[in-house]
């Protein structure tokens, strides 16, 4: 039960493995065309380009390795400095005594001249209502003396 659970596993790889066909044709094409010298040339080039092939893979991956370890690298000096960074903005900044002593003057001057705007205000707001006061009492007095009933 078992050599047939291989063999069935087996008999896909068999199917699609092709390598005896391709083996086979090589050889009736070296026997047939062997003499000429393109057909020479020309197998040497298809080895020479399936040996490229499988060099510049295993180089290519080696490469590529050693490059992505670099970048790696790179990459997390590149996040450790970003989080330094961020630190030191987080942090909370100090302020420097003499710009806490203007902003203090600045508030003394500020409520300074609130003060100052409310008095004149209400210096004014009287003057007004003394005004009125006397506009009224000139007003009555006119009538009294018109004789213009209210």
């Amino acid at each position: 039960m078992i050599a047939l659970g291989k063999e069935i596993s087996n008999a896909q790889y068999r199917i699609l493995d092709h390598r005896v066909f391709v083996n086979g044709e090589i050889e009736a094409f070296l026997n047939n065309f062997g003499n000429d010298s393109e057909v020479e040339s020309l197998f040497k080039l298809t080895e020479t380009v399936g040996a490229l092939k499988y060099e510049c893979s295993d180089k290519c991956i080696n490469l590529g390795a050693t490059h992505l370890d670099n970048i790696a690298v790179e990459l997390k000096n590149l996040l450790g400095e970003v989080d330094n960074l961020v630190d030191t903005l987080q942090r909370p900044k100090q302020t420097s005594s003499t710009i806490l002593e203007t902003a203090a003057e600045r508030l003394k001057r500020k409520q300074v001249f609130d003060s100052e705007l409310k008095h004149n205000y209400q210096r004014v707001e009287d003057s007004f209502a003394v005004k009125e006061e006397e506009i009224s009492e000139l007003y009555s007095d006119l009538q009294l003396k018109l004789n213009i009933p209210k």
